[in-house]
């Protein structure tokens, strides 16, 4: 068991949920799951030809050479691998075309919830992504997770809206 995390998606944050005047406790692949996919990961030096097609920025490319908003955690300087998700990079993402910002979608979560394979907490993670068919200003994606020694995998939902769409 792990803290409760409620996620507002009018926020876009999420909070840890009071119970009684204590820390609530939930399922501790759920909190992992929201943690690697909604903290923000530090944007990478290069960008990758879909990182591109979608008009990320590169976190050294800004005007006058200062990096740009690169954001992260602190304590990644000392990590093997950096905590989150780049999924705040597609806020001013362009919508060009029906595939492209899905599949990025996707690629993001996928290096965000790697270490879940990569550490035996998973077998394997599957995220399918689409724009909203009730919100075009926004995209929906499941994750699912089979868990070792596990016959049912666990399915998260998400949503999640950009400025750019």
């Amino acid at each position: 068991m792990d803290i409760a995390i409620a996620w507002d998606v009018t926020r876009a944050a999420g909070d840890w949920v009071i119970k009684d005047g204590d820390l609530a406790l939930d399922s501790s692949l759920r909190s992992a799951v929201l943690v690697s996919l909604f903290t923000d990961r530090v944007a990478p030096e290069t960008l990758s030809a879909q990182d591109t097609a979608v008009g990320l920025s590169p976190a050294s490319g800004a005007a006058g050479g200062k990096a740009e908003d690169i954001r992260g955690w602190w304590a990644d300087a000392w990590a093997d691998q950096p905590i989150g998700s780049r999924l705040w990079q597609l806020q001013r993402a362009i919508k060009s075309g029906q595939a492209s910002l899905p599949r990025e979608v996707e690629a993001i979560c996928y290096e965000a919830l790697q270490w879940l394979v990569d550490d035996g907490v998973a077998q394997s993670v599957v995220v399918t992504a689409q724009f909203s068919t009730t919100n075009r200003q926004a995209i929906e994606f499941s994750v699912t997770v089979q868990e070792p020694g596990r016959n049912t995998p666990q399915v998260f939902l998400f949503s999640w809206a950009w400025e750019g769409l």
